[in-house]
């Protein structure tokens, strides 16, 4: 007998764009999009030309449903603007960019039936010839409809980053920030004669596109590259390590769940009630990234379940903003489905999400109001010992070009020394 799958009522999905710098999933069928560089998870998305590079990419989309699946590759400028000056020749080295995701299996054995869709890029029938910003974009071929957006990088050799992260910050010492000093040393191979307007950066913390920082002005530029030293642009709030449960068998909980259980039809997993955080502890954590694991299967891809995962916060309940649940597998997105609800009966902000067995990190952001930038004052806290992750991309925008290069890139973590 087939099980019913969950309904795209249960969760709905805001389409609102906050950032075309992002994954997007358009479809409420789509969960646990996965992107993963030469097959590593929790890595940035980005491959360098010239090499065995590659991005492993996979979701699931609820039901045994066959879905004819395309995707496309399109080409984007350094601040994510679709780039319409280049044809497709121009930023492919083969192949049209369009192609079928032809790997597909349903899922074995689950409550929540699913068919897992996987595939490599670049692969013999499509390769990228240019650096830059692109985006792949999966598409359905009978409705003619976009179903997930996923930008990408690709690095070329022309420039050498050097950065470093101080406590110390031109606001505060050993407090609440920490501030991100780099530079940029173009080869000799690569002059560039007008850096003021030809040389872009973008600064990411913890690979969020929601705290991301676009072209800050160089403090200083030198006959040998550009420095960042004393921006204000590049003070960010400390945060505070992110809260995390394992959730990888129906058996029972792991850490940080108070417990797993059936409710017929599904699997409803209730994690420890959590609390803004008054101190800095110190957790080892992947700092928001999420990785899919069954303990009691060998294909954990096409043998997980899906559980309902209720995560409840005690906070004050006349807060102006919104609080929002986020991690890596929220897409750094704030929509309505992430937003955490105050139950007045429990006198707890709840949210509820259906999650693939697996390890989670995640942490709570406050919203002021739509449309500002999320803050983990209120609820993480800020506290200069966190080890955060930054990611620094630099562009190069030749006069005359009609592309803009990917020339440096530092994917790094900072902890304090011992």
């Amino acid at each position: 007998m087939m099980r019913p799958t969950v309904s795209i009522v249960l969760l709905l999905l805001s389409f609102i764009t906050a950032s075309s710098q992002r994954n997007e999933i358009l479809d409420a069928d789509i969960r646990t999009l996965q992107v993963q560089r030469n097959g590593q998870w929790n890595s940035f998305p980005f491959i360098e030309l010239d090499t065995p590079d590659r991005l492993d990419i996979s979701f699931d989309v609820m039901g045994h449903e066959y879905r004819r699946l395309r995707y496309r590759i399109e080409p984007m400028t350094w601040d994510w603007q679709p780039n319409e000056r280049l044809l497709t020749s121009e930023f492919l080295q083969q192949g049209i960019g369009d192609e079928p995701i032809e790997d597909f299996q349903e899922s074995i054995n689950t409550t929540v039936l699913y068919t897992h869709y996987s595939f490599s890029f670049p692969n013999p029938q499509t390769e990228v010839a240019l650096s830059g910003n692109f985006r792949l974009v999966v598409y359905d071929d009978d409705e003619e409809q976009d179903v997930i957006i996923i930008p990408f990088y690709v690095l070329e050799d022309g420039a050498r980053l050097s950065a470093q992260i101080s406590t110390n910050t031109d606001i505060d010492f050993n407090a609440s920030h920490q501030q991100l000093t780099y530079t940029l040393q173009p080869l000799p191979t690569l002059p560039i004669h007008y850096p003021e307007s030809e040389v872009h950066t973008v600064v990411m913390q913890n690979k969020r596109p929601s705290s991301a920082v676009y072209n800050p002005k160089p403090d200083y530029i030198t006959p040998t590259g550009l420095q960042w030293v004393h921006s204000r642009d590049l003070i960010f709030p400390a945060g505070n390590e992110f809260r995390k449960f394992e959730m990888t068998t129906l058996k029972h909980g792991g850490i940080g769940m108070d417990y797993i259980r059936w409710f017929d039809p599904y699997y409803h997993a209730s994690l420890l009630i959590d609390e803004p955080s008054r101190n800095y502890v110190y957790d080892e954590e992947k700092n928001g990234s999420f990785y899919i694991n069954d303990i009691d299967h060998s294909d954990p891809d096409v043998e997980a379940d899906y559980v309902f995962v209720h995560f409840a916060l005690q906070a004050p309940p006349d807060l102006k903003g919104n609080i929002y649940v986020n991690g890596e597998f929220t897409e750094d997105h704030f929509g309505p489905e992430y937003r955490m609800e105050y139950n007045p009966e429990s006198k707890l902000y709840e949210n509820t999400q259906l999650l693939k067995l697996g390890y989670y990190n995640y942490q709570y952001l406050y919203q002021p109001k739509v449309g500002a930038k999320p803050s983990t004052a209120e609820v993480q806290g800020n506290f200069f010992q966190t080890e955060n992750r930054y990611t620094i991309l630099a562009y190069y925008s030749q006069r005359g070009s009609r592309y803009d290069r990917l020339i440096a890139l530092s994917d790094f973590q900072f902890a304090l020394t011992k």
